[in-house]
């Protein structure tokens, strides 16, 4: 029995390290529209977004659908949006971001989750219950 709980309780440890938790926030983004010559999307294709005299990318990914590149700009003004697509096309721009005021209305917090050690102690609880009932249901058999 104790083997089995030690091996429990070494599982559990490792499920920890595969979670992977998210929280929904609202804020101000821009989003850059890129088409090709003749208007169609430039979908689907790798951009960066650098702010001005920074090294490395603030924002990395695709373009949607419609073309768009989307980032949030934080208190940079000027930007870098490089977009490329595989067969060459590609568009290397600098832009300037409007100021924006922050939303005036605040995002609802999001729900409150039990923590590890709750769980683990519910979880607990419930092996613990269930194997009492097992035991008084052997008792009561003739």
């Amino acid at each position: 029995m104790k083997t089995i709980a030690l091996l429990l309780a070494l599982w559990a440890g490792q499920a920890a390290a595969h979670e992977v938790h998210h929280a929904v926030e609202t804020t101000t983004a821009v989003a850059v529209r890129l088409t090709y010559a003749d208007g169609e999307p430039f979908a689907y294709e790798a951009f960066e977004a650098t702010p001005e005299g920074g090294e490395r990318p603030a924002q990395v990914g695709r373009t949607d659908a419609q073309g768009r590149a989307v980032f949030v700009p934080g208190n940079a003004i000027r930007w870098r949006i490089k977009a490329f697509s595989a067969d060459g096309h590609g568009v290397d721009v600098r832009i300037e971001v409007p100021t924006v005021a922050a939303p005036t209305t605040a995002a609802a917090p999001p729900p409150d989750t039990p923590n590890r050690a709750s769980l683990l102690v519910f979880g607990l609880g419930l092996i613990l219950g269930g194997f009492g009932l097992y035991q008084l249901r052997l008792r009561k058999t003739p």
